[in-house]
């Protein structure tokens, strides 16, 4: 037998499976920076959601105004969220009688916006004041 044309065979075979490799290891890669955005993403709903309980537990203490509330939750988001996810977040707040109501909007921005877009936020926390 002669080992000439199986030789021959094996090097074209090598240079496809090359190409495979590169495409299947870029999908890979793909799929781990939407995984990674997502988890971050995630961490950033959390943070606003306390930065939101902390502003109403401020504000619903006699004497507090909406301006605490605001306030408190501003100084969490910023001690949770820094760079341009905390600043595309905007945090009001509002006492309604015996009610305060922390709302936070904005987006998360996507770290592949051409291949998923922000994600919009809108968040409420709701607190019952003292008397």
């Amino acid at each position: 037998m002669d080992p000439r044309p199986a030789e021959h065979v094996g090097r074209r075979a090598r240079g496809f499976t090359t190409i495979q490799y590169v495409s299947v290891v870029a999908l890979s890669l793909l799929l781990l920076v939407l995984v990674g955005n997502l988890l971050v993403d995630l961490y950033a709903r959390g943070a606003i959601r306390d930065a939101l309980d902390e502003g109403v537990r401020a504000a619903v203490v006699a004497g507090a105004d909406a301006g605490d509330c605001r306030a408190r939750a501003q100084e969490v988001l910023a001690g949770l969220l820094r760079g341009p996810t905390g600043a595309a977040i905007e945090v009001s707040c509002e006492i309604d009688g015996a009610v305060v109501v922390a709302r936070a909007r904005g987006s998360l921005p996507s770290w592949l916006p051409f291949v998923v877009p922000a994600w919009e936020i809108d968040l409420t926390a709701v607190a019952g004041r003292e008397a």
